[in-house]
């Protein structure tokens, strides 16, 4: 009896361990998959947290020769070795990158793309010139972009807007220079360089002013100020004050861009309260969204990868030559060369405080000149004795160098 009765238990533990082994196995086999979707669905969601989380900013800068510079900053994960960013023409001169120090990246570039090395940044900076985003017909000039963030356009001083294709979020005069800021998208902007004080450019003024404020009108937009201002420019015009004519009209078309986007922004807020209510009830699609992030972030990692076995061109980054320079007093400069004129002392002043030493893409940005006006006024100094110009890496290094007193 004791032996029967020890063999039962016996037999039940093999028979359930079995039972267990089994069960264990299809668990795990369930869960094995559910493990994997995770993983790539949380490494996907937080590189897009990270994008969308990444402050960044966006400027062109439009000369009068048509060469518009760009500047591009964005926080970029300092864990991460490089970061790939899209350029913005086919043609880039005067390329310089640097982290939130101002220290020089390398950098590598392909056709539409430079791949910069970032050695632990959490910020970069970016500066080019290129001269494909603007074009010439006849007396008006077109700037053309499209951007997948929000970005700002400074247009050369004297001219006016004849059209655009896009409703700017903020418009406003700096230094006689129109900032225009747009939302993410792509936008064409049309103008001409005027001169002030004449019949035809008032007329012309008058004319695209009230065609815009009318094209305002027929979206049902009412435009008080606009109008308004538009009659002051009639009155100016009928006076003979063709100047104040002008300014007026100028004034009315940019009030007329303002109430538009006032009255849009004030749509888009309601559109948007209602989008809220209807995405309350859309929870019943978290399974299929999760397997699509699954799916999206296998597409991702693939693309990564093969990112990395594309053939790349270097581009060499300048670098500022290190040795024991020491850059001539600028009063002694300004007290040997007293014909100087107030810009060329306003260039001489920026690169002193830079310890003497600038590239001429820094001169360009800092005083928003032209390729064309900056390299003569470096030549102007050059002839002068004042500066020595100095290739890096085919960019121009402006040198401060010591005036002797028989130069005088």
């Amino acid at each position: 009896m004791y032996q029967k009765t020890l063999a039962i238990p016996i037999e039940a533990q093999a028979e359930a361990m079995l039972f267990v082994r089994i069960t264990y196995i299809l668990t795990s086999m369930l869960k094995a998959p559910v493990f994997v979707v995770c993983f790539f669905l949380l490494a996907f969601s937080s590189c897009i947290q990270y994008a969308l989380s990444s402050s960044k900013v966006l400027e062109f800068t439009i000369y009068t020769d048509g060469t518009t510079h760009v500047f591009y900053q964005t926080d970029v994960d300092s864990q991460s070795p490089d970061f790939t960013l899209g350029l913005y023409g086919n043609t880039t001169d005067n390329f310089v990158v640097q982290d939130q120090n101002g220290t020089l990246l390398s950098s590598k570039m392909n056709t539409n793309n430079v791949d910069v090395e970032t050695l632990g940044a959490s910020t970069i900076k970016v500066d080019y010139d290129t001269p494909d985003l603007v074009s010439k017909s006849g007396k008006t000039w077109a700037f053309h972009v499209n951007s997948l963030v929000d970005y700002s356009v400074l247009l050369p001083a004297n001219t006016v807007i004849v059209g655009m294709s896009t409703t700017p979020s903020d418009l406003q005069v700096v230094n006689g220079q129109s900032l225009i800021s747009f939302p993410s998208g792509s936008v064409d902007i049309s103008y001409i360089f005027g001169v002030l004080g004449t019949s035809q450019t008032a007329t012309l003024a008058i004319q695209h002013a009230k065609d815009f404020t009318s094209t305002v009108n027929s979206e049902g937009i009412t435009t008080p100020l606009a109008s308004e201002k538009l009659d002051e420019a009639n009155t100016a015009f009928n006076e003979g004050r063709y100047s104040d004519a002008e300014a007026l009209a100028n004034d009315a078309k940019n009030l007329a861009i303002q109430e538009q986007q006032t009255a849009l922004s004030t749509k888009q807020t309601g559109a948007s309260n209602n989008t809220d209510i209807i995405t309350a009830g859309n929870n019943n699609y978290t399974i299929p969204i999760l397997a699509a992030g699954g799916s999206a972030a296998a597409i991702t990692a693939m693309f990564i990868i093969l990112k990395r076995s594309r053939t790349t061109k270097e581009i060499s980054v300048p670098q500022v030559p290190q040795g024991n320079y020491v850059p001539p007093d600028k009063e002694t400069i300004f007290r040997l060369k007293p014909e100087l004129r107030q810009e060329d002392k306003d260039i001489v002043i920026f690169i002193s405080e830079k310890g003497g030493r600038v590239f001429e893409s820094e001169l360009r940005k800092k005083f928003l000149l032209p390729r064309t006006t900056t390299w003569r006024a470096v030549k102007r100094l050059e002839r002068e004795g004042i500066v020595e110009i100095e290739k890096v890496d085919q960019q121009n290094l402006i040198k401060l160098q010591k005036v002797e007193e028989g130069q005088e």
